[in-house]
């Protein structure tokens, strides 16, 4: 006992020595066990209208192989729901066979999707609207044959235009107006990130990044404890040009909306394809680009378009009422940066000058 007593500071050294000791071996455990080695793959797509990239980490090939199969599948049974392109999805035969004033039974996905983007037009007091077709179909655009419509056709358009005109109830859709349209092209890509995301997260898979069109998921790591590397485009640059590298340490969902993507010019203004459901015309907000970053792709898909058609101001207070972050490019070249994105975004493109807000 007596030796003890006198060895007790020697023997507390030893002690902590050893208590270390265990702290670094099992750190370097941990550390190995996430610095597995994988392998990635890029395979590339076309869904909703617009291409798709993916690139898949997991220990072999064959499970990237396996992993991409599977999302393909899953992008087609998402537009055989919710895509206006395809004739013979449920929302395009809604669109053309619905019954004005009595209920029309939606699947739960869809209901899901209309749902929320009514909420959305109630939140950005109508800056947002799931039936904006008849008025995008009326410019031409995306089927490449923009023109600047008459405004009697364009004061029709926007009657049949008025999410007024119909109602969800418990039991499906009403329509009180025959004519109307429903696009969920406002957030079908981010909607497709969300149940990627899903998707892999239930499979043998370490990390993902997958772009559909506008909006990008971010899943995962690659295996070596390295945060991911999203280029935004530059909205006045070529294809491929970016405005800057936005750094993500975890899992997101990244949209973009911008009047690059699809656009026509007329006596050297440009009409583009995001259009304020207030006016029937595209919207000229002073913004030119809206990336928003969240947690779920829906939101950052139908945030992107809305802050873009409400202007910087509303549109900041928006994101932040809705605890997302964004990035705002303004016509005179200023790029406006939320505060949580402070650290992770830095523009490369020369020419803009920064702000954070």
């Amino acid at each position: 006992m007596r030796w003890f007593v006198r060895n007790r500071r020697a023997l507390s050294r030893i002690a902590l020595f050893l208590c270390l000791a265990f702290l670094v071996w099992y750190g370097w455990r941990f550390h190995s066990v996430k610095r597995k080695r994988c392998v990635a793959d890029t395979f590339p797509g076309i869904a909703m209208g617009t291409t798709v990239k993916k690139t898949i980490y997991s220990e072999n090939s064959r499970i990237n192989q396996e992993a991409d199969e599977a999302i393909d599948a899953c992008l087609k049974e998402l537009e055989e729901t919710i895509s206006v392109r395809d004739p013979h999805s449920e929302l395009s035969l809604l669109n053309a066979n619905y019954v004005t004033g009595g209920i029309n039974r939606l699947s739960e996905l869809l209901y899901s999707c209309i749902e929320r983007e009514i909420e959305i037009r109630k939140e950005t007091d109508g800056a947002f609207s799931p039936c904006i077709r008849p008025v995008s179909e009326l410019w031409g655009i995306e089927d490449g044959n923009g023109r600047v419509p008459e405004q009697g056709q364009l004061k029709k358009a926007l009657t049949l235009s008025d999410p007024d005109q119909m109602e969800l109830t418990e039991n499906g859709l009403v329509f009180h107006q025959y004519g109307m349209k429903l696009d969920l092209g406002a957030v079908g890509k981010g909607l497709a990130c969300d149940r990627i995301a899903g998707l892999l997260r239930g499979r043998k898979v370490q990390g993902a990044v997958v772009s559909v069109g506008g909006s990008v998921a971010v899943i995962g790591d690659k295996g070596k404890l390295e945060a991911w590397h999203v280029g935004i485009q530059d909205p006045r640059g070529k294809e491929g040009d970016m405005l800057g590298v936005l750094t993500c340490e975890e899992d997101a969902m990244i949209s973009t909306s911008g009047d690059y993507e699809k656009y026509f010019e007329v006596d050297g203004k440009r009409y583009h394809h995001i259009f304020d459901p207030s006016t029937g015309y595209p919207a000229d907000s002073g913004l030119i680009s809206v990336t928003v970053v969240s947690g779920n792709g829906f939101l950052s898909d139908a945030l992107s378009t809305a802050c873009f058609v409400m202007g910087l101001d509303r549109g900041m207070e928006y994101v932040r009422s809705r605890k997302a972050e964004a990035i705002f490019v303004t016509s005179d070249r200023k790029v406006i940066v939320t505060k949580g994105l402070k650290h992770s975004f830095s523009v490369t493109a020369k020419g803009y000058e920064t702000e954070i807000r």
